[in-house]
């Protein structure tokens, strides 16, 4: 009786749970155009469910803009030739990645990440070419 209940339950809870890592998974709100940026790092977070890059970019009036990168997992990345040691605060970065199409939103689907030095960080063969066919 008890193994029926709890079976009744995981398949009522299931449906309600798969939506959320759909959505969870969506990349419909980044853009298909391609943007290079230029700045230092700011913050790096290396966990799952996805990697982030924080770095800061000036635009030709000294303004600041703080951007947040979202890559794959930490397997995935690892996979790429990532590790948690591969960014540190303070490098200079060059950033290829697919912008959000929120106005006003400086998120972005990170794509290739390059060092000052000419280093790749990673090229990221996970992010497909956004544009449609």
């Amino acid at each position: 009786m008890r193994l029926r209940r709890a079976l009744l339950a995981l398949v009522a809870v299931f449906p309600m749970l798969s939506g959320v890592v759909l959505a969870h998974h969506s990349r419909a709100h980044y853009g298909t155009e391609e943007s290079t940026t230029r700045g230092t790092v700011l913050e790096y977070k290396w966990r799952n469910p996805h990697v982030y890059v924080v770095w800061a970019v000036k635009d030709q009036d000294g303004k600041t803009t703080q951007w947040v990168g979202e890559m794959a997992s930490l397997t995935s990345m690892i996979a790429d030739g990532m590790t948690k040691d591969s960014l540190k605060i303070g490098d200079e970065i060059t950033v290829i990645a697919f912008p959000t199409k929120i106005a006003g939103s400086a998120e972005a689907l990170i794509k290739k990440i390059t060092k000052a030095d000419g280093t790749v960080v990673v090229d990221n063969s996970r992010v497909p070419n956004l544009r449609q066919p």
